[in-house]
């Protein structure tokens, strides 16, 4: 009974003697790679949360404007659209989120049919525009969200959409 115990102990410390090594290399690389994949899915997700803050942002100013000068275009409010953009570093023009940008584009429409705006104020909105992309962003706004129109098993979606080009 003794020799039967013993022997089996020295056959496990046997057994695991060489697997021992290995598994022991492969569970200290393994929580650094688990760790490192967590953390690379953290930072995409607060970036994420910091660009749809910062969009929901922009949003709101920018239905802000659009009410004030649907209301009263005039050089003022025209005046203080260009200095908000002049402190916006970017805009962003998401094909899946267009709402900033065509209330961006109904403002511009605003300022630049409006009599009571300057030539001078309506040349420094249209300056910010620009330099934004935003009136470049104009292409994107009838272009289908990218989800619709990726997927290969579409293809009568997209042949129908290219016949109206």
């Amino acid at each position: 009974m003794v020799n039967t115990f013993a022997f089996g102990e020295e056959g496990y410390i046997d057994s695991t003697g060489m697997g021992d090594s290995f598994f022991s290399g492969m569970f200290s690389i393994f929580p650094i790679f688990i760790i490192g994949i967590v953390t690379v899915i953290i930072i995409a997700i607060i970036g994420m949360i910091r660009q749809v803050t910062k969009t929901k942002g922009l949003l709101k100013d920018m239905q802000r404007f659009a009410t004030e000068l649907a209301d009263h275009p005039d050089d003022e409010a025209a005046n203080r659209l260009a200095d908000y953009l002049r402190d916006v570093t970017s805009f962003p023009i998401d094909r899946t989120y267009m709402e900033p940008f065509r209330v961006a584009l109904g403002s511009y429409q605003l300022v630049m049919e409006s009599p009571h705006v300057s030539d001078e104020t309506k040349a420094r909105v249209d300056r910010q525009y620009k330099r934004l992309g935003i009136l470049d962003g104009d292409k994107f706004a009838d272009e289908p969200a990218p989800r619709r129109s990726s997927s290969s098993h579409h293809h009568h979606h997209n042949d129908h959409h290219n016949h109206h080009m």
